[in-house]
């Protein structure tokens, strides 16, 4: 999966659509990232993140720098945001007018708050939503297919699209491509095929699953599942991970050179992170090699992790960490130590 926000669901209300339309500004200028989008725009990457998150209303400075930075329409926009207090609001009754009772909330909504209470009931959805399958949604003016009713999570499609298969490897046909700029919402994800992502070059073997079972890489699409989801089975899946040890050895080609080792079942990607004396976790890289160097200066400690990884942002929760000096010894980590070392060494670069 490329490098991107938590996705937005442009159907969950106003603000949702208003950061959900900020980010495709974003997309059409190119893709560029929040650290090269501060510099022209003169807001912190923190900033400009969080004016397309969805979360609270951006300040009008910040928009209008977000979308001028992208060579957007500035003026339109500040449109956009002086009509979003608006919409915020609702529609303001009629003077005399009863009350309109509340609305149930149509199930695309509800569903994904269900998911909350846990984690088993996801799993359990999942699997049943791929037996069972449903049609496909048709698809709007624009190509894209409509927002599902049963979906764990949505990503977004960029660059030349999304391509449809029934299976999780790349010799499958593709069966359709879902045109960039559209918003799919998914089930699950299920272990496939390696595919290089295309914005951040690392590997990853998540495919997520469109609710009629097909499958789209998660290389290709803007987007991650949820942390707590666990994968399900998909055509021409692969097993997941089930276990991964670490090993440090002197590499003998550089002074100071210390080599990275990781070996376990069904490992496709490893992350390694190193904690020094100072500082905490640094991601070091995704592999498909299962190694990595590092340069540990004379008498230095450090403690080095690896992680069998998903793809980027996407640890499976098996990590082995050991201390040098002292490298046959592994290093005994806290629950909140193992958990910010998996995330470093699944990180993306």
């Amino acid at each position: 999966m490329a490098r991107q926000e938590n996705p937005v669901d442009p159907l969950a209300g106003p603000l949702q659509s208003f950061a959900y339309d900020l980010r495709k500004v974003r997309i059409e200028a190119g893709n560029p990232t929040y650290r090269s989008l501060a510099k022209a725009a003169g807001y912190s990457p923190t900033t400009l993140s969080e004016a397309a998150a969805g979360l609270r209303k951006p300040s009008l400075d910040v928009v209008e720098a977000y979308v001028g930075a992208c060579s957007g329409d500035v003026e339109a926009w500040r449109r956009r945001w002086e009509q979003l207090d608006r919409d915020l609001a609702g529609p303001e009754a009629e003077p005399g007018a009863e009350p309109e009772p509340p609305v149930v909330p149509a199930r695309r909504h509800w569903w994904p708050l269900a998911l909350g209470g846990s984690l088993a009931l996801v799993v359990a959805a999942a699997a049943i939503v791929l037996t069972l399958g449903d049609p496909p949604p048709s698809a709007d003016a624009s190509g894209c297919p409509a927002m599902p009713s049963h979906r764990t999570f949505t990503a977004v499609t960029y660059g030349e699209g999304a391509p449809v298969r029934a299976a999780a490897t790349l010799t499958d046909p593709v069966l359709s491509t879902v045109p960039s700029g559209c918003t799919l919402g998914f089930t699950g994800f299920c272990v496939g095929q390696r595919v290089r992502d295309v914005t951040g070059g690392t590997p990853d073997v998540r495919w997520f699953v469109l609710p009629d079972g097909k499958v789209v890489p998660s290389a290709l699409v803007h987007g991650n599942p949820p942390a707590a989801l666990t994968p399900v089975a998909c055509a021409k899946g692969r097993p997941v991970p089930d276990g991964i040890a670490l090993v440090l050895t002197a590499d003998n080609a550089k002074s100071g050179g210390l080599k990275a080792t990781a070996s376990g079942g069904n490992l496709e990607i490893v992350g390694f992170a190193v904690r020094r004396s100072t500082g905490g976790w640094r991601a070091l890289g995704l592999t498909e090699k299962f190694s990595t160097s590092i340069t540990v200066a004379p008498g230095e400690q450090v403690v080095v992790a690896a992680a069998a990884c998903f793809g980027g942002d996407g640890p499976t929760g098996l990590i082995d960490a050991r201390r040098f000096p002292g490298a046959a010894q592994s290093a005994t980590l806290s629950t909140s130590e193992y958990a910010a070392a998996s995330k470093a060494a699944c990180a993306y670069p």
